[in-house]
């Protein structure tokens, strides 16, 4: 893979997309009923893992083009849409409030959710690509 300008703009056009989403999903589970903003930070972690199994199950042609749209998507779009940081300042600031369990699900259900949904999503994809 030859880095190139083309493929460093699909990175950030990408990269601005999921961002502009990530905002979205964070407005949109605040302000939701008992919602808030550690449940839009889980919401897009969750989709972008489940995006991420999918799009690693498949196996495009090797051509310039796909390659740019795969950094497009699973660098540039799913590495803003995603935060990792977001989540590990969420689950320290209840950590620090003295909220251990809170905090200790809040991890666990980022990290195994996140893992679920990522082999779920993936294992559809084959199975749809296989049928």
């Amino acid at each position: 893979m030859m880095t190139s300008w083309f493929n460093l703009a699909a990175i950030a056009l990408g990269g601005a997309i999921g961002s502009l989403c990530r905002y979205g999903v964070t407005l949109t589970a605040a302000a939701l009923p008992g919602g808030s903003t550690m449940l839009g930070t889980t919401i897009a972690n969750l989709v972008g893992c489940g995006l991420l199994g999918a799009l690693s199950s498949l196996d495009p042609t090797q051509s310039e083009s796909i390659e740019r749209l795969m950094l497009a998507l699973r660098v540039g779009f799913l590495g803003s849409l995603t935060t990792f940081s977001t989540f590990t300042a969420e689950s320290s600031m209840l950590a620090g409030e003295g909220r251990w369990g809170a905090s200790g699900i809040y991890v666990l259900a980022n990290l195994i959710l996140g893992y679920l949904a990522l082999i779920l999503a993936g294992n559809l994809v084959r199975w749809w690509i296989q049928t």
